[in-house]
């Protein structure tokens, strides 16, 4: 019967850390081994970097220093043919 109670109170204390563990990555103080997938059709506020798959649409405004992503203010330099094209700056849902 000790037999029982030793396997019962090892499987409750690896429940136990594993349920801690999970607590600690969804608050951020483990960090998770696989990134975090998600699918939704709403707004979400992200912090820090993403990876996007597909395609994301934003409405509103974004903050883009030109200069500071390819080195010349609003012109963008073709590296096959060396010519240069305006870079639109324009708000496509005005």
């Amino acid at each position: 019967m000790e037999q029982h109670y030793s396997f019962l109170r090892s499987m409750l204390i690896l429940i136990a850390i594993g349920i801690w563990i999970l607590v600690f990555q969804n608050t951020g103080i483990i960090p998770r081994l696989t990134p975090l997938s998600v699918a939704t059709h709403e707004v979400v506020a992200v912090k820090g970097e993403v990876d996007v798959i597909n395609t994301v649409f934003i409405k509103g405004s974004v903050d883009a220093n030109l200069e500071s992503i390819n080195g010349y203010a609003k012109f963008y330099k073709d590296p096959r043919t060396g010519e240069f094209y305006v870079i639109p700056t324009t708000d496509p849902y005005e």
